[in-house]
């Protein structure tokens, strides 16, 4: 399906989606065997490597979201560095901000903040 036009996939698509609406034997074997039925009705062949999956709506639920692949690599410090907010103001003093010692231990006096920076 990788040398298919947009076009062609979309047609293939609301073929698909008629067919299966009006046709029930369609139904099942698109359940069954989608690239079977596909192939079927688009008249171009499939890989059998090319894996779909066919999930029938169900009227019990108003929605079907379907996740993207889950990505579990952790953020490396250059990662967190792209995405990290927070100002720094070298001219920030505790008594600029009234924190005296603030618990986030973030004004620029704070020479490990300054070291960092």
């Amino acid at each position: 399906m990788e040398n298919w036009t947009k076009e062609e996939m979309d047609a293939a698509y609301e073929n698909i989606v008629k067919k299966a609406a009006k046709d029930p034997a369609f139904r099942k074997e698109l359940l069954a065997n989608p690239n079977g039925a596909i192939t079927s009705v688009v008249g171009k062949e499939i890989p059998s490597s090319f894996k779909i999956r066919i999930i029938e709506e169900d009227p019990a639920y108003a929605a079907t979201f379907i996740l993207p692949h889950f990505d579990n690599k952790a953020l490396d410090d250059s990662d967190l560095d792209a995405v990290a907010g927070g100002v720094y103001n070298p001219s920030a003093s505790a008594e600029a901000c009234g924190a005296k010692g603030c618990g986030a231990n973030a004004c620029a006096g704070n020479a490990e903040v300054s070291k960092k920076v």
